[in-house]
């Protein structure tokens, strides 16, 4: 009894401590929550609350505001797309079907979706220059290696699947870890190719390789899909070319290290077309809970059977799903989307995705090359995150927020550019011309 005392007195202690610390400075409230995600497991738990994260969001809101409050006239300007579509979504999955919206069994999810949006709010407010940028990458990144770590020492690359042991590491499961490890493994060959110092080289090299293989000791074959395709992106989107030869003499390493420590791992990722292509083992299993989504849809489709619904909903639509997995979620972002809130729902949802991506994208052509290169890394996250929701429900998903809230800021800053001027020559009289600065159209 009297640890379980000091225990909380220390939680309690620390609580203050951060709080203090995100008062004083709000952009590390949404470092602290990012970061959170591969590490939940040391997280403590809090009373009427899911987890401690709700808490940082709380606090970083308040110092904002008191930050802010004398900052009239400083704000970008510009129409915040991503918060009005955040705002339309809860107005719509609450005027459909209020009572699961307001009470639903595992949680509210008017709440929920209202943090959400909060925190992309946050995240446009306030990770809103290089350096913090760069904070949020390494702290995030260094929590992942974590992660990674004990993800590769508490699981067992077998044979195949049935034989290994799975493990998420520091995070909630192992689907989610892989996730994060990929993300983790993104930062890093960002920071790879821009930090100056050879020690923040060498860091971030290896961080490239423990991600790389904690991947594997996820057993999630999503997320190896997305490893491999990060990696393709980032490749070819890579501006400066001649830095892509040490990245692909790392994943090699990579590739070499994760040999031996398992000579088996790429017979599990080798199956992964045939399980899609058979619909054998889980992949057959999502084939039909996909299915089951599409028909609650078809009985509902403007307005969905209620967000949240679809596991209680399943029972009556997945009949030739075995008993033991009729309690599942439709491990599909967009079809459960569709399932719960109808075509309007997901189309609104999907509306802030692609408006989220074209920002990204928009500013990674710009001339300024730091601009480019931190608006590609979120582009490339963005992308693995929204390819991941193909096998995973993530429309609660905080990183897809965050980085929503990080492409709106690049849109925002684009809106406020100066106008650049160039300088004309007038004839004022015969052998004099004074020159006139005038502003540029945006075609010139």
């Amino acid at each position: 009894m009297t640890n379980e005392i000091l225990v909380n007195i220390l939680i309690v202690f620390i609580g203050i401590v951060f709080s203090g610390v995100v008062l004083s400075n709000p952009f590390l409230g949404i470092v602290f929550i990012a970061a959170s995600l591969p590490i939940t497991d040391l997280l403590p738990s809090i009373p009427f609350l899911s987890s401690i994260l709700p808490l940082f969001g709380g606090v970083a809101i308040l110092g904002y505001l008191f930050q802010n409050r004398k900052k009239h006239g400083k704000v970008l300007k510009g129409s915040r797309s991503i918060l009005v579509l955040g705002v339309l979504f809860i107005f719509w999955i609450y005027i459909t079907h209020p009572q699961a919206a307001w009470f639903g069994s595992d949680r509210n999810w008017l709440l929920t979706y209202l943090q959400l949006v909060i925190l992309a709010f946050l995240a446009e407010e306030l990770l809103d220059d290089p350096k913090k940028n760069r904070i949020f990458i390494w702290v995030f990144s260094v929590a992942a290696v974590l992660s990674s770590i004990v993800a590769i020492q508490q699981g067992y690359i077998g044979e195949d699947i049935d034989t290994s042991i799975r493990t998420g590491g520091l995070s909630e499961g192992a689907n989610s870890a892989g996730r994060y490890f990929v993300i983790g493994m993104i930062f890093f060959m960002h920071l790879r190719t821009t930090e100056q110092k050879s020690l923040l080289k060498i860091l971030s090299s290896l961080g490239i390789i423990i991600t790389f293989i904690g991947v594997f000791y996820t057993l999630s074959r999503t997320a190896m899909v997305l490893l491999f395709t990060a990696i393709g992106l980032i490749i070819l989107l890579n501006p400066r070319r001649k830095l892509n030869f040490t990245l692909i003499v790392l994943f090699i390493i990579s590739i070499l290290a994760l040999t031996m420590l398992s000579d088996t791992a790429f017979r599990i990722l080798g199956s992964i077309i045939p399980s899609i292509s058979q619909g054998t083992d889980t992949i057959g299993l999502r084939y039909k809970l996909w299915d089951a989504g599409f028909r609650m849809w078809k009985d509902n489709p403007i307005t969905g059977v209620g967000i949240g619904r679809y596991p209680y909903e399943l029972p009556f639509y997945g009949t030739d799903i075995s008993a033991g997995y009729k309690h599942l979620v439709a491990h599909n972002t967009y079809i459960q989307l569709l399932s719960e809130t109808g075509i309007v729902g997901l189309g609104i949802w999907l509306c802030a995705v692609i408006i989220s991506v074209v920002n990204l994208w928009k500013a990674s052509r710009t001339q300024d090359l730091e601009t480019q290169l931190l608006s590609r890394v979120w582009f490339v996250v963005m992308l693995i995150l929204l390819i991941g929701a193909i096998t995973m429900t993530q429309s609660t998903e905080k990183f897809i927020w965050i980085c929503m809230g990080v492409s709106e800021y690049f849109h925002l800053r684009s809106l406020n550019q100066p106008i650049p001027e160039k300088t004309v020559l007038v004839n004022q009289s015969p052998g004099v011309r004074i020159r006139r600065s005038q502003p540029v159209s945006p075609k010139q």
